[in-house]
This record gives C-alpha cells, sequence and structure tokens, in this order.
C-alpha cells in the first residue's frame, strides 16, 4: 500500500471500516465517504464505485495473507519455532487486517476466491508442510486437516468473539488484554503438544 497517497489510503482505512461493520452487500459509498470525511464526489474521483474499493482491499489483503502463508515454503526453522512464530504472527493479522471480513465475503460469494485460485487447487501448505513431517517421522502421525481447523479455530475464536467471551468469563477489559497476550503461546504450546504426542485419527 506504499504507492498510495495519502486521501487513497484514509478512504481504503475507512472502507474497511464500514465493510466490516456492514458487510459488503450493506456498505454504502456515502457511509464510506462520511467515515473518510470526504464528499461522495471525491470518494467517485479516487475510487469509481464500492466494486472498486472492495477488490483494492480484497487484493490487498490476499497479498498479505499469501506472505505470511509462505512461511511453510521453508524448511530450514525447526517446525516447532516455526509453528509458534506463524501462529503469533497470524493472530496479529487477525486482529489487525480485514481477513475475517474477507473469510465472510468469500462465504458469501466463493467466486471471489476460486477466480483467483490456480485450476490445480492446491493443498494448504501448512498441510503440505506437516505431512511432510510425517513421512520423515518427524511429528506423530496425526490428521492434519484436524490440527489445520483446529489452529484457525483457535486463533479466531476469540477475536471474533471477544465481547462474548468477556461476559461469560468475567474479565475486565484489562485482564483480557493481558491473557489475549500470553494467548498466542499457549495455542502454540497446545498444537505443538499434539503434534509430539499424537492424536487419534478421526479419518
Amino acid at each position: 500500500m506504499s504507492n498510495l497517497t495519502e486521501p487513497e489510503k484514509k478512504i481504503l482505512d475507512a472502507a474497511r471500516k464500514v465493510f466490516e461493520i456492514n458487510g459488503y452487500a450493506g456498505a454504502r459509498m456515502q457511509e464510506i465517504a462520511d467515515e473518510a470525511e470526504i464528499s461522495k464526489a471525491s470518494l467517485h474521483y479516487y475510487f469509481r464505485s464500492k466494486e472498486n474499493l472492495f477488490e483494492r482491499i480484497f487484493d490487498e489483503t490476499m497479498t498479505d495473507f499469501m506472505q505470511l502463508v509462505s512461511t511453510w515454503n521453508d524448511d530450514s526453522e525447526d517446525w516447532e519455532a516455526k509453528l509458534r512464530r506463524f501462529i503469533c504472527e497470524f493472530f496479529s493479522f487477525l486482529k489487525t487486517k480485514s481477513l475475517l471480513f474477507i473469510i465472510g465475503e468469500i462465504n458469501r460469494n466463493p467466486d471471489l476466491l476460486l477466480s483467483r485460485r490456480k485450476k490445480s487447487k492446491p493443498k494448504a501448505k501448512f498441510i503440505e508442510y506437516f505431512e511432510r513431517l510425517q513421512a520423515n517421522g518427524k511429528v506423530e502421525p496425526v490428521n492434519m486437516y484436524v490440527i489445520y481447523i483446529f489452529m484457525h479455530s483457535l486463533c479466531s475464536y476469540p477475536i471474533l468473539n471477544s465481547r462474548m467471551f468477556q461476559m461469560t468469563t468475567g474479565l475486565n477489559n484489562h485482564d483480557f488484554e493481558q491473557f489475549m497476550k500470553e494467548y498466542p503461546d499457549q495455542v502454540a504450546d497446545l498444537l505443538i503438544f499434539s503434534l509430539k504426542r499424537g492424536l487419534k485419527e478421526t479419518r
């Protein structure tokens, strides 16, 4: 996003907020203009339509996400350290980027992702990486699809349900924030333990 002008950055930040609150279908260009504190005419000057705004945010988010996923292309780092680092970075990404909104829009319209994927539809790099480790006897023969779901669910749940979590646990804002600082390492500990000790096959 470094090649954007300041007005474009401001507009995209405003559009993310409006999209995340109202979804793509519910977002209105006037709301985005109001959030960016510009006129609707100025908004249309920089981005002609809501579709153009969404495409820009979608492509930027997916590009950043694919850079994160490329972690699994590198075999030089110990798998435990790599998994721990990835979870911390993934958790931070979920909190600061538009990925959760993007996932919701992909569920609404799968063609958003299908049109950008290769026809071969490759397996998730995370699964490929750990299946290679399994084949080399470095981790237990567990179902990597289950581990993959566990990782994504454990990272996204407290972000998607932060208010409900606080209400049901009685944590105040300060205690919740402290818990969240330790949480990614706890998720990593759990998954590393599972990969070392093994899980019952669910296939």
